[in-house]
């Protein structure tokens, strides 16, 4: 059972993949004319001029133009950066949110979209019901008089996709000066292993018992997915403590937290602590809330995209770099830690070409790299897997990897090239040519079944 599967009477529109924003346009506004909204907190924008502006959208895509967020309709401040930035990504900006909205102490819920896609607001509600509240950390996005943007949205990936299409500072107002970049050293990931803060026994006892058993489960899912759950004091009752959740975040990954109430409320805490943090819903109508160090969006992402299961195709920070992992560096492998170790990300397979072979250079344990070869017939495509690491993170992962190991570039089937992890020439000199096997987990599937044959053979 997913305790975070919407149930709500409200059917999304269903999602932009081809040029359609006009019409996508007409029929929000012919709903919106029928009294199905818009949102209180929304000033809705002539409905002509969006028409033509949701035109220009279908004649780009009918070109060709890729557009991350081709026909999504949008709610946003109305400043000049933010509204031309979510254009430039093929949105559709229906309208104006109010400055100030939600006001402190606001619930959220999913009519409050109306029949939009996302809402830009300059203040975290105090919870949401059915709708995904996405709180960056502060400074990437345009500043605002109260420094805080939230991204409402329908899911995760549309908030995350959102927040991507509009972050970085305004250069024509003065609150550049309060905005911030990625760092170099950016965590792209927390692993497979996510270390996760929950309330403690004695915290849940005075929350009501919806909201205790909401967390309850909802650690339970963190835990059957893979993630370390540490049991912490937040405070007492249901007053989150700012500088208990502070101490509790340097040694954690990410936090789980009740959305709450009024000076309690999780959205109070974000606008205390430099942090990023999602508000997520669940099927009983109530929500929870994960909170993380300031830059590690991310991970909170990840998170919430592990409990709703809204993912969105591509990291947040738009800063990494690619690196191509073979043998004992792949996932689950014993030295994949040290990829994770640094926030490295895992985005999926590549394959190289034909100029490189994998030679197994330890027998116990196991253990292989690749080489090149100038002799094509030599060589053959091999599996590996691609990461992405942040610039300093790839820097601090080269300066502790160990002989026989190395950075180098290897050259993809696809035409492209990358950095990757090789091995010294020298040292696999004499190892044994495993090239055929064209994949190091192969080979050791073909280990697996050969050890037990092997032994019951010499019994």
């Amino acid at each position: 059972m997913n305790l975070f599967l919407f149930d709500d009477d409200t059917v999304p529109l269903p999602p932009i993949t081809t040029s359609q924003a006009v019409q996508r346009v007409l029929s929000v506004f012919d709903a919106l004319s029928r009294g199905l909204g818009p949102a209180p907190s929304v000033r809705l924008r002539c409905r002509e001029d969006v028409l033509v502006e949701a035109k220009a959208v279908d004649e780009r895509v009918r070109a060709g133009e890729h557009l991350p967020l081709v026909g999504t309709l949008v709610a946003a401040p109305d400043q000049p950066v933010v509204v031309g930035r979510l254009m430039r990504a093929g949105a559709v900006v229906a309208g104006h949110t109010v400055p100030g909205a939600p006001s402190p102490g606001t619930e959220v819920r999913l009519e409050t979209l109306s029949k939009l896609d996302a809402l830009l607001v300059t203040e975290p509600p105090s919870a949401c019901r059915g709708v995904v509240g996405f709180v960056p950390t502060r400074g990437l996005l345009p500043a605002s008089e109260s420094g805080i943007t939230t991204v409402l949205a329908r899911d995760a990936a549309v908030a995350q996709q959102v927040a991507a299409a509009v972050t970085g500072p305004d250069p024509r107002s003065d609150s550049a000066t309060f905005s911030r970049h990625w760092p170099e050293s950016v965590r792209l990931s927390a692993g497979d292993h996510p270390r996760v803060g929950v309330p403690d026994h004695a915290f849940l006892a005075g929350l009501p018992p919806a909201e205790a058993a909401r967390l309850r489960t909802t650690a339970e899912t963190l835990r059957v997915a893979g993630a370390v759950t540490d049991e912490i004091d937040f405070g007492d009752g249901d007053v989150l403590c700012r500088r208990r959740a502070a101490l509790a975040l340097r040694d954690h990954d990410a936090l789980l937290l009740p959305q709450g109430r009024g000076a309690g409320s999780l959205a109070r805490l974000v606008t205390r602590l430099d942090t990023a943090a999602m508000l997520l819903p669940v099927r009983d109508g109530g929500g929870v809330g994960l909170l993380t160090k300031p830059f590690d969006d991310q991970i909170a992402l990840d998170l919430a995209g592990l409990l709703t299961g809204s993912q969105a195709p591509s990291p947040y920070p738009d800063v990494g770099v690619r690196l191509i992992a073979f043998g004992s560096f792949l996932r689950g492998q014993p030295r994949a830690v040290e990829l994770e170790r640094v926030g490295a990300r895992f985005t999926g397979f590549a394959t190289t070409s034909r100029h490189y072979r994998l030679v197994l250079f330890e027998q116990d344990p196991p253990e292989a790299g690749v080489v090149p070869t100038d002799v094509p017939t030599e060589g053959g495509p091999l599996l590996g897997e691609e990461w992405l690491l942040s610039p300093a993170a790839l820097g601090e992962f080269v300066a502790g990897l160990s002989a026989p190991m190395r950075l180098g570039t290897v050259d993809l089937a696809d035409g492209t090239s990358a950095p990757a992890i090789l091995c010294d020439p020298a040292v696999a000199e004499g190892g044994v040519d495993l090239t055929a096997w064209e994949c190091w987990r192969a080979y050791l599937r073909h280990l697996s079944a050969v050890r037990p044959a092997a032994a019951k053979a010499g019994s």
